[in-house]
């Protein structure tokens, strides 16, 4: 019972890591191209909401993808090499 009520913490404190993780990439996205510090927290505040508390499989799968995609890139370079 006590080991259920850790995990539930510890996933609902991964969650909150990266959801403040991503929104500073967010803050720093939206900043660069809108040139408006203000305006760029605005939009990255909306952009988190809607993704991370409303769908946050979203935010899952972007981050297996940055990950990921060097791993698979590799591999799928690897393979191409053997063809030739």
């Amino acid at each position: 019972m006590i080991g259920t009520w850790i995990m539930a913490d510890m996933w609902s404190d991964l969650r909150l890591a990266l959801t403040i993780i991503a929104f500073i990439f967010l803050v720093k996205w939206s900043s660069d191209i809108l040139d408006n510090k203000l305006l760029g927290i605005i939009v990255a505040a909306i952009i988190a909401y809607l993704t991370f508390f409303r769908h946050y499989q979203l935010l899952i799968i972007g981050i297996i993808l940055f990950f990921g995609y060097p791993i698979f890139a590799g591999i799928a370079k690897a393979m191409s090499d053997e063809d030739d």
